[in-house]
């Protein structure tokens, strides 16, 4: 048989939230109904229960924070949820917007039981710091309805399962509130009662979706089950329970955003290259602030200091409320070679610097050095990426050349003595930049030797200085 685990998630958008005042209460609020779906600890020590009316809730605690559920939110947190559990068990189905459902029964021989298995994953769930109800069944409709009620049961024990799902009140069933008052006209209000009546008395009586169904809660109906393949991205929304003015404050809740893409990485033995953070401001347009690493990167610490660096010169021009994470470029880690006697030289390596430096003063604004082929000197050395392997260009060692190119030929001004040359230069036809010089090196009467040309037009010009 077919052994099932199911996890629901009480509270999953309130856990989902950001906030450090863990003294205030705080409730969500379903927009329909009107009435309490999700509360923290402090809301419960004032009295407020689920299924409360807002006005009752605000009468009981003064000093009230309200919420409104948000569906969408709540089932995009439970796919980041079954994304990261994807890695200890792959067949995984969503009951959103509050559950997941697991079948675990091929995974026992691996994780060697029951028992070793629930201990990985308890431990697997832990740096999610979700609050959640759990409970196994040989039916996915069974093992849900155990686990909304709270039991927590991890056996594969049929008769005490059994036992267990009788016990439970027609009210905790997925069944219609109609079909629940018609059963309990006729004295049937637990789920054991259900069980002891004939199903051809139950299909004379009854609409066919009750059948269906006790037949699915059984196990003797197979329940359809759609297994849910992750995509390998990553990207994660985390709403602000205050709203933030000041960019320093924004560490706390990026730190936040930022282990769970460590958890993600290091799951996958992936680094990240490229993230963006999205600051979603209120009735405004939303910040991007994109930050690199040359190197890639998978610890939350390093990646929050390079966005602390970019965060200093951004100036908001609404509070922010909310924040996404999304890794832009991920790529498998590569193992690094480094001597085995000398080790890491120093605290930094030449990639983590140019991380550091492009995080400061912005991407463009750190760049390197390589030759190319073109024989005029403006175009002889050009920008490009940090530490890219130069490509293969053939240097003609006899050609003297200056320590220093001014960027832009001024006019000679001063008496020189020309100690070599010419060096004529005649090229760049093929772009329409064409160069007709005669270079040459010279001295001038204050001693600084310098790399100057003639044009075509007879006109002198400086273009480099010797050191």
């Amino acid at each position: 048989m077919t052994l099932w685990l199911y996890l629901h998630f009480p509270s999953l958008q309130l856990d989902s939230m950001f906030t450090e005042q863990h003294e205030q209460a705080i409730i969500i609020i379903h927009g329909n109904k009107n009435t309490v779906v999700q509360l923290n600890a402090a809301a419960h020590q004032h009295g407020i229960k689920t299924g409360m009316g807002l006005g009752t809730a605000a009468a009981l605690c003064s000093n009230l924070q309200v919420q409104a559920y948000a569906e969408t939110a709540e089932t995009q947190r439970l796919r980041e949820i079954a994304q990261y559990l994807y890695a200890m068990t792959s067949d995984i189905s969503f009951f959103a917007p509050g559950g997941i459902l697991l079948r675990i029964s091929n995974m026992l021989a691996l994780y060697k039981g029951l028992e070793h298995y629930w201990t990985e994953l308890k431990t697997h769930l832990q740096p999610l710091q979700v609050s959640y109800q759990y409970s196994c069944a040989y039916s996915p409709l069974a093992a849900r309805l155990l686990a909304r009620a709270g039991l927590n049961m991890i056996t594969a024990d049929e008769e005490q399962l059994k036992h267990q799902i009788e016990l439970q009140p027609l009210m905790a069933t997925d069944l219609s509130p109609k079909t629940i008052d018609k059963l309990s006209r006729v004295g049937i209000h637990k789920v054991g009662d259900l069980f002891s009546l004939p199903m051809a008395e139950l299909a004379r009586r009854f609409d066919i979706q009750l059948l269906n169904y006790l037949g699915r809660l059984k196990g003797q109906f197979k329940h359809p089950v759609d297994f849910y393949h992750p995509k390998q991205e990553f990207c994660h929304y985390l709403e602000l329970l205050f709203e933030v003015e000041n960019v320093q404050w924004l560490n706390r809740p990026v730190q936040n955003v930022l282990v769970k893409l460590e958890h993600f990485l290091k799951l996958r033995d992936q680094l990240a290259h490229e993230l963006a953070l999205q600051l979603h401001q209120r009735d405004t347009d939303k910040v991007e602030v994109i930050v690199t690493s040359t190197a890639g990167e998978y610890q939350a610490l390093k990646w929050l200091k390079l966005f602390a660096l970019r965060l200093e010169n951004i100036n908001l021009s609404a509070p922010v409320m909310a924040l996404t994470l999304k890794a832009i470029r991920i790529a498998d880690r590569v193992a690094v070679k480094a001597d085995l006697f000398a080790g890491n030289q120093g605290e930094q390596s030449p990639l983590d610097l140019i991380s550091l430096l492009q995080a400061k003063l912005g991407q463009q604004a750190v760049r390197g050095l390589r030759l190319t082929d073109d024989p005029r000197p403006d175009l002889a050395n050009q920008l490009c990426e940090p530490l890219l392997e130069p490509p293969k260009v053939p240097v003609n060692r006899h050609l003297i050349r200056p320590s220093i190119l001014l960027p832009k030929a001024l006019e000679l001004r001063d008496k020189v003595v020309i100690v070599r040359g010419p060096e004529r230069l005649l090229t760049g036809w093929w772009d329409n930049k064409p160069v007709h010089r005669d270079y040459f090196v010279a001295r001038s009467d204050a001693g600084q030797w310098l790399w100057i040309f003639r044009n075509s037009n007879q006109q002198w010009f400086v273009h480099g200085i010797f050191s």
